[in-house]
């Protein structure tokens, strides 16, 4: 049994914990109504006053973006070792010290999985999306995590590879239809998710892209793009909901795809367990010693490609991908 403390009760950061019941577990959120849906150990406060806690096998970092990062760096000053979900601007390979595996969701996450086993990439192109299974007459959008993320990503520059060459261009260019199978058609933008990818794949073309239903882009634009707008996204439990992915890639000898779908189950949305199914790959990634000496993004760690896809399988969610082909 591991020590092991979680930070962040937010949908993903309880869906993980609860899957963690066989282990010492501790869960840090300031918010004691989050805490009080958790069957396990809690504690109400800031997570910057139980960094310095010892004995600690596996940190769990699931707060949102600046937050998250701003406590990487102590963690990682004190050794420890760190699966981390906070999805931010910075890139956490600039840290020091400790264990750290990060970006582990779905994508980033599963995608940098993908990709990295893809042998001889020339153009490759990341679609994903956590929608409403049916579009509605406002947004047709509900935020499954931190919707100040979500602004973030339809605000932050977008980094690409086009014609061999890394570029920056403003988020959610590039917009197109897209048809996606067994759900229909979605609207495809240019966000900032490729991330490690951009140096650890070497590619001529390198696209991401969120999805969401028709209109919701158009709607965003044309708003004030105010942080109150975080209201109108709130996420509804009640209300059926989809996550998709797929990878296509152009190789030296054709195509390769992968593809995943999951609409939630028992209760947990799709977005809680895909992304919280490759955070538990994580985990027992960390638990098992295969993350190494410093900071690194998942597909530095090969071993979670089947770790990952095993959680996912296990727990019922779609995949279909072509096959890998190592040298």
């Amino acid at each position: 049994m591991a020590r092991i403390v979680v930070l962040g009760a937010g949908l993903i950061g309880k869906f993980v914990a609860s899957r963690l019941s066989e282990h010492d577990l501790l869960v840090v959120d300031n918010c004691q109504e989050s805490l009080n849906e958790l069957n396990c150990q809690t504690l109400c406060c800031s997570a910057f006053d139980v960094l310095n806690m010892e004995n600690v096998d596996v940190w769990v970092n699931m707060l949102p973006g600046r937050v998250g990062h701003a406590v990487r760096q102590p963690l990682l000053n004190n050794n420890q070792t760190i699966v981390d979900l906070a999805f931010t601007a910075e890139d956490p390979r600039n840290l020091q010290g400790g264990r750290m595996v990060y970006d582990v969701g779905i994508a980033p996450g599963l995608s940098n999985l993908w990709s990295a086993a893809i042998e001889g990439i020339k153009k490759l192109e990341i679609k994903v999306g956590g929608i409403p299974c049916k579009p509605d007459e406002g947004w047709s959008y509900m935020a499954p995590f931190s919707p100040t993320d979500v602004i973030e990503e339809y605000t932050r520059p977008a980094r690409v590879i086009i014609a061999g060459e890394q570029k920056e261009i403003p988020a959610l260019e590039m917009r197109h239809m897209v048809e996606i199978p067994s759900v229909g058609k979605l609207e495809a933008a240019i966000t900032d998710g490729l991330r490690s990818l951009l140096d650890t794949v070497d590619a001529d073309s390198m696209l991401e892209y969120t999805l969401r239903w028709p209109g919701h882009y158009e709607k965003w634009l044309a708003s004030s793009q105010d942080e109150e707008l975080a209201n109108e996204w709130q996420f509804d439990p009640s209300r059926k909901e989809m996550t998709v992915m797929t990878v296509s890639a152009t190789i030296k000898n054709g195509e390769w795809n992968g593809y995943l779908i999951d609409y939630g189950k028992d209760g947990d949305s799709s977005m809680a367990r895909t992304t919280g199914l490759v955070t538990l790959a994580a985990i027992d990634a960390a638990l098992a010693g295969l993350i190494p000496e410093g900071v690194h993004p998942p597909e530095g760690i090969p071993e979670l490609l089947l770790l990952a896809e095993n959680r996912l399988q296990d727990a019922g969610v779609q995949i279909k991908r072509d096959s890998f082909f190592f040298k």
